[in-house]
């Protein structure tokens, strides 16, 4: 063999020899793979919403909030690219979008004669209500458990458990940020909250599940 019939053989063999020392790492999209919270079959859910609720619920809503009063505009403009640069939804087909946020507001009304209570926040200045705010203790839909990355149905053992998780974060919520709230007299005044929301199309009525609420005189 020539030194230049041998120069192809030594590039092949130094590429190989490259390729045996690299490590692929997978991309692993936020929220998925080691960092899922799973469970294990007949495991208490309320249990677990309690390892998780400060620990991570919380300040994933803290930190990825977006205001109201620039996610309601983005999301009449294109839900999806606002649920893209916003929001988050399950690769699954047909999975509505689901944003946390946070709303600072003035409360424009109240229905608070019911056990699913509700109050109605203006937060462009217009006197028109922009979202409603679930007040309990009645607390409805799947916004807390679907606006979080790090949860998802394949980690759970079966639908019943994946549901039971839902009722358990919506019972936290209104034990940690609204049990307490008064329900008199809210019309008027201002209101600041951090929480979850589920929209499937553009126009669909803002319905927020805070974790967070604050409310005080105008």
């Amino acid at each position: 063999m020539t030194f230049r019939d041998a120069i192809p053989a030594v590039c092949i063999a130094v590429a190989l020899t490259a390729i045996a020392g690299c490590k692929l790492v997978k991309n692993t999209p936020e929220g998925e793979g080691g960092d899922m919270v799973s469970s294990q079959s007949g495991r208490d859910m309320t249990a677990l919403v309690d390892e998780i609720w400060d620990a991570r619920v919380v300040p994933h809503m803290r930190d990825n909030a977006t205001d109201l009063a620039t996610l309601g505009p983005a999301i009449e403009a294109d839900l999806d690219a606002a649920g893209k640069a916003h929001g988050y939804r399950p690769s699954s087909e047909g999975s509505p979008w689901n944003f946390p946020v946070v709303v600072r507001g003035v409360i424009v009304s109240a229905k608070t004669d019911t056990r699913a209570a509700t109050a109605d926040v203006d937060v462009d200045g217009d006197g028109q209500a922009d979202a409603a705010l679930q007040l309990g203790p009645v607390i409805r839909g799947t916004a807390l458990r679907d606006v979080l990355p790090f949860i998802d149905f394949t980690s759970f053992t079966d639908q019943i458990e994946f549901a039971q998780l839902s009722r358990a974060l919506n019972t936290r919520a209104f034990e940690t940020a609204l049990k307490d709230l008064p329900r008199e007299n809210l019309v008027g005044q201002k209101l600041e909250a951090i929480g979850g929301f589920t929209m499937r199309s553009r126009g669909d009525a803002i319905l927020i599940t805070p974790v967070e609420i604050t409310v005080g005189s105008q």
